[in-house]
Parts: C-alpha cells; structure tokens; sequence
C-alpha cells in the first residue's frame, strides 16, 4: 500500500493535534520511498536516513534539526561540486591516493577520499579565519 501525501491544511492539523500520527506517515512515506530505489542504492539511502533521523533527535529543536540537516545537505553538495570541477588529473596525484580496503576487502570509493580531503581543506580555511 502506497501513502499519499494528505493536502497542506491535514498535515498542519495533524502537527498541531496529532504529532505521532504525523510522524508515522513520514516514516511510511520515508520508507516508501526508499523501498522503490534500485536494490543496490536502499543501504545507501537507509545508511542516509539513519543519520538524518539522528540529526532530529539530538537537535534542541525542529529549527535545528532542518538547519543541520539542511548544512548536511550544502556540504555534500559542495563536496559532490569539487569533485566534478577538481577532478584527480595528474599522474602525481593520482599516485598520492592510497587505496583502502575493509574488513571484506571492499575498495573505498574514491568519493569518499576527495570528500574527506575537502573537510581537511575547509577546517585548515576556518582556522585561519
């Protein structure tokens, strides 16, 4: 069964009168969701929601959550950006790059090398700041 969105006058009255109720249907729709992505995207998505969901409970308030998530959101953006406009080119740097494996000899994605030197890089600019 897939839920539908209820009209805007609805959701406000259940925020205002029914959280729970609310709460459910954006888990169900959040699942929903989820469960109609390809297979091999929904660990991803659910790994995602985990931390979204994390974000909520420990902001002090739903303003704080939705400015945290929404920084969330502009910092893999901004990662998601240098890695298309500051592609590893040269042959140094592409020798520079050391391969990591886990537990089960999976490679880590080379996504997650350039998003962790772009967090190195703008705590390095905030400090000097």
């Amino acid at each position: 069964m897939k839920a539908e969105l209820p009209e805007f006058d609805v959701l406000l009255e259940m925020a205002e009168k029914r959280p729970e109720q609310l709460e459910a249907l954006r888990s169900e729709l959040v699942e929903a969701v989820i469960s109609s992505a390809r297979e091999d995207c929904q660990r991803r998505l659910r790994g995602l929601q985990f931390q979204i969901d994390s974000t909520r409970r420990t902001a002090g308030s739903p303003m704080a959550a939705c400015l945290r998530i929404s920084q969330m959101m502009h910092e893999s953006l901004n990662n998601l950006r240098e890695c298309l406009n500051e592609p590893v080119s040269s042959a140094s740097q592409r020798d520079q790059i050391q391969v990591q494996t886990t537990d089960d000899d999976r490679v880590v994605s080379m996504l997650g090398y350039r998003m962790r030197k772009a967090k190195k890089r703008r705590q390095g600019e905030s400090a000097l700041v």
